[in-house]
């Protein structure tokens, strides 16, 4: 299968014109597609190559010309994730905006409803339409583009903070925290641990060497390290869990808790000292006092959380506007809880939209789950949004577009394996039953057995 064939689209079936022959045309305008959409993926995370003092990146740009030519390929597929997972995708997004927009047009500011709105329907409707028509072959692709692409941030983090050393600047704070090409400190050390699965998703299946392990991995570890970042420390530790629990060989999960138990002693112990200074004032800090109040600006977001829970009574149907929460507060900032967030400036709609469109994500996990090598890619589906639901608890609006890149690419991933797999004829086994060819023996993370599932 060639790096631009469209036989077999990321959907849970295949299009009606999936076998057609592509004109030279068609084909070439279909590759620069692609092309652009790997230079979307791969620059989504940098927020400082961007026009002016807007939130429209580069990333941004190459995304919209990407669409652009999808349209034109009619390479658009409203259903991605299948009939009942796209249903509620699109369901919860409309009642997330619907939400935002009424409040809005109700409250003082409805040109600033429209902006936010606009940014929510470009990052989780567009860009996610980006990943219609991929074949499992590409996806990988745009996996591997992925992971380096956060490679490259926690490289500029290494080389900032222990090469340059300088403090204060766009990309590392005045107190020595890491916030890179992204500017921002959480967010960076969030998608950095939202990377890791992928990684590991990779390696498991095979599509990168194991060895790949030993390099990537404590890279990007050590990346969120130097964001000082509690929020992504937790979030990582949580996430490479659940991938471990759902996507690794129950065999090889034993292991691989012991190599993670001796790594954490290891930190621990004699490693303490070459730790970022962000870290272990920020971090390590609070895990050794026990004080949860040492842990950056807990106080001050619980604070900030409390305030939010006195306004949810009088925002239920209506909430106060997109972005007036700031100015409703008596502290004058956003409190840092997006589902908090979005119920006080949304109404309640607005926050159980994104429940929605989250947890409609787990559709295709169930379903790839029941595949052979099918449980590395529900691992890491449900690492990721389990990430995700988690760290909304700690961030404020999330329309910015380096979140639904790696939220749609693990689901992406698995609709694909489902399309390949159900495209190839069934044979009977021994008692008389269907059986898929395509088949991938469970494989754990340390694991070299199992042939590549590709076809």
């Amino acid at each position: 299968m060639s790096m631009f064939d469209h036989s077999l689209p990321a959907g849970l079936a295949p299009k009606r014109d999936a076998m057609r022959r592509d004109t030279p045309g068609l084909a070439l305008s279909r590759k620069f597609e692609f092309i652009l959409l790997l230079g979307a993926v791969f620059f989504c995370s940098m927020n400082y190559f961007r026009y002016g003092d807007t939130n429209f990146t580069v990333a941004d740009f190459l995304a919209l010309l990407c669409f652009c030519f999808a349209v034109l390929n009619r390479n658009i597929d409203l259903q991605l994730f299948g009939r009942v997972s796209s249903g509620l995708w699109w369901l919860g997004l409309t009642l997330l905006v619907s939400g935002l927009l009424a409040s809005s047009i109700a409250g003082p500011d409805p040109m600033r409803g429209i902006v936010v709105v606009t940014q929510y329907l470009y990052a989780y409707l567009f860009v996610v339409l980006l990943f219609s028509g991929r074949t499992l072959d590409q996806l990988v692709i745009l996996a591997k583009t992925y992971v380096f692409s956060i490679l490259v941030l926690c490289f500029q983090g290494i080389y900032l903070i222990h090469v340059d050393g300088r403090t204060n600047t766009n990309f590392v704070s005045g107190n020595g925290r890491f916030s890179g090409l992204m500017e921002r400190e959480n967010e960076c050390a969030a998608v950095i641990a939202l990377a890791v699965p992928i990684l590991l998703l990779l390696i498991t299946t095979r599509r990168l060497n194991r060895v790949y392990a030993f390099i990537a991995l404590p890279i990007l570890i050590y990346g969120i390290l130097l964001t000082g970042s509690n929020t992504g420390l937790i979030a990582l530790v949580f996430g490479m869990s659940v991938f471990a629990i759902i996507g690794v060989n129950w065999k090889r999960l034993v292991v691989n808790i012991v190599l993670l138990a001796g790594i954490v002693l290891a930190v621990g112990s004699s490693a303490r000292d070459y730790l970022p200074a962000a870290f272990q004032k920020r971090v390590l800090g609070a895990l050794e006092s026990g004080d949860i109040g040492q842990a950056g600006t807990f106080d001050h977001r619980v604070e900030l959380i409390y305030e939010a829970m006195n306004m949810t009574d009088s925002t239920l149907l209506i909430g106060v506007g997109a972005d007036q929460y700031r100015i409703a507060s008596a502290i004058h900032q956003p409190v840092h809880n997006l589902y908090l967030l979005l119920w006080t400036e949304g109404g309640l709609i607005s926050a159980i939209g994104l429940l929605v469109m989250l947890l409609a994500a787990f559709g295709p996990a169930l379903a790839v789950a029941r595949l052979p090598g099918g449980r590395a890619f529900a691992g890491c589906i449900a690492a990721n949004v389990s990430m995700l639901l988690l760290v909304a608890n700690a961030v404020p609006h999330a329309y910015s577009r380096f979140w639904p890149f790696p939220l749609v690419l693990p689901v992406a991933l698995a609709c694909a394996y489902i399309a390949l797999s159900r495209s190839t004829k069934p044979v009977p086994d021994a008692f008389g039953q269907p059986e898929p060819v395509l088949t991938q023996p469970e494989q754990g993370f340390m694991s070299q057995a199992g042939p590549d599932a590709r076809r």
